[in-house]
């Protein structure tokens, strides 16, 4: 292997989820930052070995995050406001369709439907005989 190992790379294995491999134990920069790990990870792992002021810095950052305003109503006013002019513009261009009569258009349907019916040959024959009459 000719790069450095990720953090992730590390951590899988740290956790014995990545296959064994033997650079570590030839790059000095690799196996330096595997050894840090272990041992920060020993040192979490051992009871009582955290200090007091660690723990009192992470309750004092906790309780600063309660008691902040959730930032959620920021992240949507954009997308709310887009949201609101994209339907006011489709309001204002929206015209509905002229309502058909129907007595028309049903009269015209069967009239045609009538002719169709009646006649000899198909429409789309016509420009065909057009094709051989003689005109000079």
């Amino acid at each position: 292997m000719n790069r450095h190992w990720t953090n992730d790379e590390l951590l899988d294995r740290l956790y014995g989820l990545a296959e064994k491999d033997s650079h570590i134990e030839s790059c000095a920069d690799c196996a330096r930052r595997w050894n840090e790990l272990r041992a920060r990870r020993a040192m979490l792992a051992a009871p009582g070995q955290v200090s007091s002021e660690v723990l009192a810095a992470q309750r004092r950052k906790i309780y600063a995050r309660l008691g902040q305003e959730p930032g959620s109503r920021k992240v949507w006013a954009p997308a709310l406001a887009a949201a609101a002019c994209v339907l006011a513009v489709g309001l204002f261009i929206y015209k509905p369709a002229p309502v058909p009569h129907p007595e028309a258009a049903d009269a015209q349907l069967f009239s045609e439907a009538y002719s169709m019916e009646q006649s000899a040959e198909p429409r789309a024959a016509a420009p065909i005989h057009a094709l051989f009459e003689d005109n000079p």
